[in-house]
């Protein structure tokens, strides 16, 4: 869940920059704060344990935000919002902590001091969110290099010596159609069958999802769904669907929705 303190070290470091930021605050407030030096660094503890707790919850929320799915003012109204509620839940949580365990008389000392803290408080949420966005780099180049490469690569081994589709023979009746693999949108699972839609119409063939994944252009055809399998080349966009699927629209109109690991598989097969 928080990557970034997957061992010892980087929890014992996540904490030791809290302690520092809780120091710097002390000194920072001493020489203006009518209070006792200790009284100032336990509220400065109070408030950097409060925003190293919302730094995890940060985390999530930048790893899966999908905001690189969002247009530039989308991100700039999420951001802005984000920030104002984590500075808001930070000051209002450790003045109120203070105000619990030293009273009313020693907690409204820092009261004409709140823009200070509120600016502070903006500057490390912008440190933390930056340095966030650089961990998440380094684990998705760290996850295409060790599994999505891993994957292709062993996909393309596979099918090194398959016969790849130019045209699939579909029988209806009396008749026999034969559809050419630039001519489809899509491919659908559908019970022991799969539904072709191509630019003609609709065929149903006796086949498998897996024998198609196999045969079809590996380049030209990505497994964006367990039950379906689209022709990159007929997406016409790409867009944000819930929180962490993508919506396809063809050049048909139609609409598809991708997993997580299929949409990530076609950022592969876009060059995204």
């Amino acid at each position: 869940m928080f990557s970034f303190l997957e061992d010892t070290s980087k929890t014992v470091q996540y904490i030791l920059l809290w302690l520092a930021f809780a120091i710097i605050l002390t000194i920072v407030f001493y020489s203006i704060v009518a209070l006792p030096v200790w009284m100032i660094l336990i509220d400065s503890v109070m408030h950097a344990l409060i925003f190293g707790l919302l730094g995890l919850l940060l985390w999530n929320v930048v790893k899966y935000g999908n905001f690189h799915a969002l247009t530039v003012y989308q991100r700039m109204v999420n951001h802005v919002a984000l920030a104002f509620l984590s500075i808001a839940i930070w000051l209002s949580g450790g003045y109120g902590l203070f105000l619990l365990i030293f009273g009313a008389d020693s907690a409204s000392q820092f009261i004409p001091f709140l823009p200070i803290r509120g600016f502070i408080g903006l500057l490390v949420y912008l440190l933390i969110v930056q340095h966030f966005r650089f961990l998440l780099n380094d684990l998705d180049s760290n996850v295409i290099t060790s599994d999505l490469l891993q994957v292709v690569e062993t996909e393309k081994q596979k099918t090194q010596n398959t016969e790849v589709l130019e045209r699939i023979a579909v029988k209806s009746g009396a008749k026999i159609h034969v559809v050419l693999v630039t001519d489809i949108f899509f491919l659908q699972a559908d019970g022991d069958y799969v539904q072709i839609f191509t630019v003609q119409g609709k065929y149903l063939k006796e086949q498998t999802m897996k024998f198609f994944e196999e045969h079809l252009p590996e380049n030209q055809f990505v497994r964006v769904h367990r039950s379906v399998i689209v022709n990159v080349e007929m997406i016409s966009r790409i867009e944000l669907y819930e929180k962490q699927n993508q919506l396809l629209t063809l050049k048909n109109g139609q609409q598809i929705k991708t997993s997580s690991s299929g949409y990530k598989a076609l950022r592969m097969a876009l060059n995204l």
